[in-house]
């Protein structure tokens, strides 16, 4: 498995981006493009306190080792396909001996989830026809009225309870 990850992108670009991309990174990763994967948690890059997202790129690759002759390549194919959506980029790349990764894959579910095989819901957008009371039943009356009576026999009934929770305590 191949995971890009891209650090300091604005997580709402990034799904675009990704989907734009992913073939393009699989071809020159010279693999299927179920063995890549992108990673682009909601992260930020500062400098002196400013902002740098959108503008400085970091991006790791975790890859296997048998990729390395193709480091070159793969670096400059990255640039290119990251440069028009960023101004700086860091390509880190990460290797490690296949031994060392293990996958568990539930036979029983998609690989992965697509605009295809996902759930899809319908949303009912709720009715503001304001004309229609059956639907909404609206207060008409004075909030306030007998309020100062209300709250004199509130007082009342918690004066009462409170008299008669000392009287048990004894």
């Amino acid at each position: 498995m191949i995971v890009v990850k891209l650090l300091g992108i604005d997580q709402y670009q990034a799904g675009e981006l990704v989907r734009d991309i992913h073939s393009s990174v699989a071809e020159i990763l010279e693999t299927d493009p179920t063995n890549v994967v992108f990673y682009a948690p909601d992260s930020f890059i500062y400098y002196k306190g400013v902002d740098q997202t959108s503008y400085q790129l970091d991006v790791e690759i975790q890859l296997p080792m048998k990729y390395h002759p193709l480091e070159e390549r793969i670096n400059d194919c990255l640039v290119k396909l990251l440069k028009e959506s960023h101004v700086h980029i860091r390509v880190l790349f990460d290797y490690f001996e296949e031994e060392h990764e293990h996958l568990y894959i539930d036979e029983e579910y998609p690989r992965f989830m697509t605009e295809d095989n996902m759930a899809h819901f319908e949303y009912e957008e709720p009715d503001h026809d304001h004309h229609n009371h059956e639907k909404e039943d609206i207060f008409l009356g004075n909030a306030f009225a007998e309020y100062e009576e209300r709250v004199k026999e509130k007082e009342q009934e918690q004066l009462a309870q409170e008299s008669l929770r000392l009287k048990t305590k004894k």
